[in-house]
């Protein structure tokens, strides 16, 4: 992300459907909140099928221009979000590969979060091929906001955010980018760490569990308490920073526990976080699986939005 003065660049991938469409309010009200440059994107597929969920596919330069033409008119009609002109750009080669196409456009257009709808029809193919999305944000590099379409509600005021942080670290790579979301849209913030049980420990250390059970147990309580002061440091900083922090940390299977926090109802706001932001080594589709890595899953199963930040990114 830029330095937290200078516009963001929010780079919208668009494939015509009704579907992907979904993604627009959420689109303008994180443009308004960063004050961000918005830019609307389709490519042109080589061999694209006749329709794209029930709808017609766009297949010409023409009809993906007037098309993302008409979007941008819809967005500017309440006012230009972000107080920026809404661009459009069609990569009029035609290519094989969608997400490489949107992946190479992000960088061309130095975006810093590209933006696109998850529609899939699930299954064991969509994991060996990775999805569109976890794939995008395997070759880009940078920041994607994932969309699950339909949403469950309307969820285009970003209220409060999840940021789960592992105890490992790795969260420290989306901190400035949740830290000026949360700023920009006044959100509140829950902080969460799930801390393994002696079952679901991951690997090698799963199978040292069975054998040495106390001393695991004694460990992972031990984790516990050093996650638990971490969060609260953690939560301090950022409430001297402005922002409404919560912090919360849970046992048991990582995407399990992180699922269950999205899927709850909340006493004071009705309804569970809208946008979830995780740091991501951005493994995707057989890797992923085989890796046991927690963002696949959550990608697959979740409820809301998720914005998935590179290490490194």
């Amino acid at each position: 992300m830029n330095a937290a003065d200078a516009p963001a660049r929010l780079i919208v991938a668009l494939d015509g459907s009704r579907l992907a469409e979904a993604v627009l309010p959420l689109v303008r009200s994180l443009a308004v909140c960063l004050g961000a440059e918005v830019t609307l994107f389709h490519s042109l597929e080589s061999e694209p099928p006749p329709t794209v969920h029930g709808e017609p596919h766009l297949s010409t330069v023409p009809e993906a221009e007037a098309y993302l033409a008409g979007i941008a008119h819809r967005l500017h009609g309440a006012g230009a979000p972000g107080g920026h002109p809404v661009a459009t750009h069609v990569h009029t080669d035609p290519t094989r590969e969608v997400a490489s196409g949107i992946a190479d456009h992000a960088s061309e257009l130095n975006a810093d979060i590209v933006i696109l709808a998850a529609h899939g029809r699930g299954g064991v193919k969509e994991w060996l091929a990775g999805r569109i999305p976890q794939q995008v944000v395997a070759r880009a590099g940078r920041p994607v906001l994932i969309v699950p379409t339909p949403l469950d509600r309307d969820r285009s005021a970003i209220r409060r955010i999840l940021l789960p942080v592992d105890p490992a670290g790795e969260a420290a790579a989306a901190m400035p980018l949740a830290q000026r979301i949360g700023a920009g849209c006044r959100s509140g913030m829950v902080l969460l760490t799930v801390i393994p049980t002696a079952k679901t420990m991951p690997g090698e250390a799963g199978v040292a569990t069975i054998f040495l059970p106390h001393a695991a147990a004694s460990l992972l309580d031990w984790v516990e308490e050093e996650m638990r002061a971490r969060l609260e440091r953690l939560g301090e900083s950022l409430r001297k920073a402005g922002l409404a922090v919560a912090t919360e940390v849970r046992r048991g299977d990582p995407a399990a526990q992180i699922l269950a926090v999205l899927r709850r109802k909340d006493e004071a706001l009705s309804e569970g976080p809208d946008l979830v932001i995780m740091a991501t080594h951005a493994r995707a589709g057989l890797d992923g699986l085989l890796a046991g890595s927690v963002t696949p899953r959550v990608v697959g199963a979740s409820p809301c939005p998720l914005l998935l930040v590179p290490l490194g990114s």
